[in-house]
């Protein structure tokens, strides 16, 4: 009788442990890219762990530093509680892009504007920090020019010979 009801809990511990562990939430980053700067979404979950999409491309599995995970949820529910209405700024029509996070059926204002409060400066700072962790840099965002067949290369000048 001892060896079945121990057989069970070892059966059983794993699925009561799994049972009290919340799933991991997510909140996702999208930037929105510009004509020269390719857009790209990260999806960050509670449990530091991620992936990044540039321009629609494969998914990439990222990990986000535990401290940054943390405050980033929390500064998130700060700002969703403050409830801010939709924020914008002045950008250029073909360098300026925008960057939000969707969080619980929420949608944060634009981060790249200037804060218009503590809790946005806050929030823009974690994003930077995951976009760093995510390997997000301005250079690797640049668009890569037309293919080679698009452009004709001009033919060599024939030598002009001496009349």
């Amino acid at each position: 009788m001892r060896k079945r009801l121990l057989f069970i809990l070892i059966i059983c511990a794993p699925a009561l442990l799994a049972a009290q562990t919340p799933p991991p939430e997510s909140a996702i980053i999208t930037n929105s890219g510009s004509t020269n700067t390719a857009g790209f979404t990260i999806t960050v979950r509670s449990d530091g762990t991620g992936t990044l999409s540039v321009q629609h491309r494969a998914l990439r599995a990222v990990a986000i530093p535990h401290d940054v995970t943390e405050r980033f949820f929390t500064d998130l529910q700060a700002m969703r509680a403050q409830n801010p209405p939709p924020q914008f700024c002045m950008k250029s029509a073909s360098f300026g892009s925008r960057t939000s996070i969707a969080w619980r059926g929420w949608s944060s204002p634009d981060v790249q504007c200037p804060p218009r409060s503590a809790n946005m400066g806050m929030l823009a700072t974690d994003v930077k920090a995951i976009e760093a962790a995510a390997g997000v840099a301005p250079g690797m965002l640049h668009r890569i020019g037309l293919p080679p067949d698009i452009r004709k290369i001009p033919s060599e000048t024939p030598e002009v010979q001496p009349t």
